[in-house]
Formats: C-alpha cells, structure tokens, sequence
C-alpha cells in the first residue's frame, strides 16, 4: 500500500564544539500515520523539531513534501490579547469559527499572558491550524490538556486529515497513536508500529522510556497466566479479567 511522505529526513547531522547532537541516518513522517516521537531528557528529540521549524543550523536534508507546523511549548506571550496573538482579525471567517472551536469568544479579548495553562496549550495548537498545515509537531502541549480537550485535538487532526506527531514524556500518550519513535543520543534508538514498540519492554527500559500503566499492568499479569492479552484501558482489563 503506498503512503504519501509528508516529511523525509536524510543524514541529518549537527555538531556544537565537536559533540555530535543529532545523528539521523533517514526518518519519514508519512501522511494519516499518527507518531509519538520520545526520548530521556537530551535524547535529541526537541533538538530535532528544532532543525525541522528551520530554527537551527544543520547538516543533511530535511525534505518537506507538505506543509509543515511545529509547536513548541511557552507561556509568555508579547500581545495584549489572544485575539492579537492569532491575527484574528485576519482571519477568514472558516477560521475563526475553527478557533471558536478550541477558544471561547470571551477568551479572545483577554491578555494571553494571564489565562489558564491549559488555554495557554490549545492557543498555541490554534496557531498552527490556521495555517491549515498537512503534517503538525507539538512538543510538550497535549500532556497539559484534560480528557476532554485532548480528545477535541485528536477528533479535529482525524476529521481533517492532519498527521499529528505527538513530542511528549507522557508516555500514556503513545496509546493514542499509529507509530512510535525512540530516541537515545541524537539518533533514533528504536521505531515501529505503537504497539510492536510497547512490546520490547526491557530494550525501552534500558533507553529509559517506562510503559502506559496498563500495558505494564498486562505484561505482569500474563506472566502470572492471570491475562493473554494485552489491553490498554480499565474496562477492557476488567472486562478479561471478570471473564
């Protein structure tokens, strides 16, 4: 079946007083394919998103067969409302309506510096699909977000056909995800369909990356014959386990 490359990366490399930082032979993000990308602190993985918003100096190719948004984490802003920061009054009026989506009306005339942290996290999500961008990275925001809201995010990437790669230390996430990326050292340790990957618990282990609690909580029980399976939610572990 072919998939369509939204983003192709090719011997990326990048060197500071000598220390190798990234190192990435080849890595493709593919269009409808849904990634969580992770690592230890200094893995490379922020370092990278970095090289692909065009904000440091590298070596290699970073091919961009689509548009790409990268979101990174802040909470200062330097605008006097939110309205200000997304150019509202510039918008069209499909995207002003999107944003209604994400962003009460009230909330637009307040300054963005003193509105919640989690309203902090969906502003910065609305700056990027205003853009209407094929393909979006957001690094560190969706661990800040309630059920409720990360849900919206997830609903609004699927309906619109928008390939969302997840940058995050919460591993929980990885669960709402088709494909998963490692990191160790600036290169890319370990990558495969999510669930493959969560299967290798010991290699993860060892690149410091832990389990989502009930896939974990699966693979200790099936070594006790109490589960075959392994299951990703309360009820569907309750559910086998009362069977």
């Amino acid at each position: 079946m072919y998939m369509k490359k939204l983003l192709e990366i090719s011997d990326l490399q990048m060197c500071v007083n000598g220390t190798q930082l990234l190192n990435i032979g080849s890595l493709c993000f593919y269009e409808g394919v849904s990634v969580f990308l992770c690592g230890t602190s200094a893995s490379g993985k922020t370092l990278l998103l970095k090289a692909i918003a065009k904000k440091v100096k590298y070596r290699g190719k970073i091919n961009r067969k689509g548009k790409t948004e990268v979101v990174f984490d802040r909470n200062v802003f330097y605008t006097n409302s939110v309205e200000d920061e997304l150019k509202y009054i510039l918008l069209e009026e499909e995207d002003k309506k999107l944003v209604s989506t994400f962003l009460s009306k009230k909330l637009l005339k307040k300054d963005p510096n003193s509105i919640s942290l989690e309203e902090k996290k969906l502003l910065l999500f609305c700056h990027a699909i205003v853009a209407h961008p094929d393909l979006i990275f957001v690094d560190e925001v969706l661990s800040f977000l309630n059920e409720k809201n990360r849900k919206k995010v997830y609903d609004y990437v699927k309906k619109n056909k928008i390939t969302l790669v997840v940058v995050s230390k919460n591993i929980e996430e990885a669960l709402q995800t088709d494909y998963m990326i490692v990191m160790d050292q600036g290169k890319v340790a370990m990558e495969g369909k999510t669930l493959q990957v969560l299967m290798k618990e010991k290699i993860l282990k060892r690149l410091g990356v832990g389990l989502p609690f009930y896939v974990d909580l699966s693979l200790q029980l099936k070594l006790y014959g109490l589960l075959e399976d392994i299951y990703l939610t309360k009820e569907e572990m309750v559910g086998a386990l009362w069977k």
